[in-house]
């Protein structure tokens, strides 16, 4: 290992500092642009001893764990720089794919915080048990007492993670519980356990009634529901039903500007297919205008849409079908009738729908893609299928992380 002195020239795609030394690429955590830096250099990458001239754009992190914990990388860094940094990377991911757009301020949609959280829980050599997020590049566990990046009403989700544990604690296995925050109380779903006895299914139950959950599962299995969880969403308000660890937005505000923006991009259609519907927070909304067709592989989520259209009546005709656009994305006769798409599809993108969309007769396409790279890729095949490149705007949802949200139309 050798100990060296070096300025950052850049910001990494997950957030680290990045340095050269004799033609080598070092990656530097926690360091940013323009300081100077004393670090140990390990291969490629290099931890940080020293900072010898901090940057003016540092900034004391908001949690007492950032340094520690994995679940951030960009606290130490003050919000506008971060907002260029993630508008830089999706016009370096464009214009590797030859397209040069142009990129809007982004949208901060943190709002009042995330809506879910997935923890940990884990039993320490020690003994007791741990609920939190892994460590920065490690298996070990930061046991958590709170995230600022929460809603309020997830405060009590580690201790929740502890309890549950604890109840399990013979099982000797890891356990993961994600937690959504819902009018109707705390919404969990526990894995990781396998097939439980009915003993200990009697004990979770008794717990989550005392613990007055809205619902617990295991697996996706229900086993105790006080209340329906739902959120309320649009205006006028429509109810959502949540199904069991189907997608949801990560944040509120996040939906509401993606909304928007579906609600624009596609003002005047008279029918539109939503594609990579999810449960339905683009189509419920956007049937109040038009005619919607939704479409998604998750047959749970599906389910709750079509539960969630019955519970709205009035608006337009909207129907929902549990379908695979991976495997069988739409096709020319099944396109023709839409004046319009919508897609908002996993990091991984939707390639093979994409190219559907290029040879078929449709004139306008709203895209919503998590990925700078994957929405990169299919800009392009749209482009070259003679379609154009409205403005992008990020919208980040994803405060003190890498991800960034994105939008546009594409229209020929």
């Amino acid at each position: 290992m050798t100990e060296l002195t070096l300025t950052i020239d850049s910001l990494g795609a997950r957030g680290d500092g990045l340095a050269r030394h004799d033609g080598t690429r070092l990656i530097i955590p926690g360091a940013l642009p323009g300081e100077v830096v004393r670090v140990r250099q390990e291969g490629e990458s290099a931890s940080l001893i020293e900072i010898v001239t901090p940057s003016p754009l540092r900034t004391a992190p908001v949690c007492r764990h950032f340094d520690t914990c994995g679940g951030c990388a960009v606290q130490h860094f003050a919000p506008a720089p971060v907002a260029r940094w993630k508008a830089d990377r999706i016009a370096l991911a464009l214009r590797r794919a030859g397209i040069e757009a142009d990129i809007a301020p982004a949208i901060d949609a943190h709002g009042a915080g995330r809506r879910r959280v997935t923890l940990h829980i884990r039993y320490p050599d020690g003994g007791g048990v741990e609920a939190g997020f892994m460590r920065a590049k490690s298996h070990a566990l930061v046991d958590l007492d709170a995230c600022p990046l929460l809603v309020p009403g997830l405060k009590a989700a580690p201790d929740l993670g502890r309890e549950l544990g604890h109840i399990l604690r013979g099982l000797k296995k890891p356990l993961d519980l994600q937690v959504t925050a819902t009018p109707q109380g705390l919404d969990c779903d526990l894995r990781g356990s396998g097939r439980l006895p009915e003993a200990l299914r009697l004990k979770l139950i008794e717990f989550a009634t005392k613990a007055d959950l809205a619902r617990l599962s295991v697996h996706g299995e229900r086993i105790m529901e006080a209340r329906i969880p739902a959120l309320q969403i649009g205006l006028p308000q429509q109810v959502m039903f949540l199904p069991t660890g189907s997608f949801l937005q990560a944040t509120d505000a996040a939906e509401d500007a993606l909304s928007a923006f579906a609600l624009d991009a596609l003002s005047g259609a008279k029918q539109v297919a939503d594609l990579f519907c999810g449960l339905g927070p683009f189509a419920l909304r956007l049937s109040r205008k038009m005619k919607v067709v939704a479409f998604d592989a998750d047959k749970g989520a599906i389910e709750a849409l079509q539960r969630s259209i019955r519970a709205n009546p009035g608006g337009k005709p909207i129907s929902a079908e549990a379908r695979d656009l991976y495997r069988r994305p739409l096709v020319g006769p099944e396109i023709k009738p839409f004046d319009a798409v919508l897609l908002d599809p996993p990091r991984q993108g939707a390639e093979a729908q994409m190219r559907e969309l290029g040879k078929s007769k449709i004139a306008r396409v709203a895209s919503i893609s998590c990925d700078p790279e994957s929405f990169a890729r299919d800009a392009a095949i749209l482009i070259a299928a003679g379609f154009k490149l409205g403005v992008v705007t990020p919208v980040d949802q994803f405060r003190f992380s890498p991800h960034i949200e994105m939008t546009a139309v594409f229209t020929r």
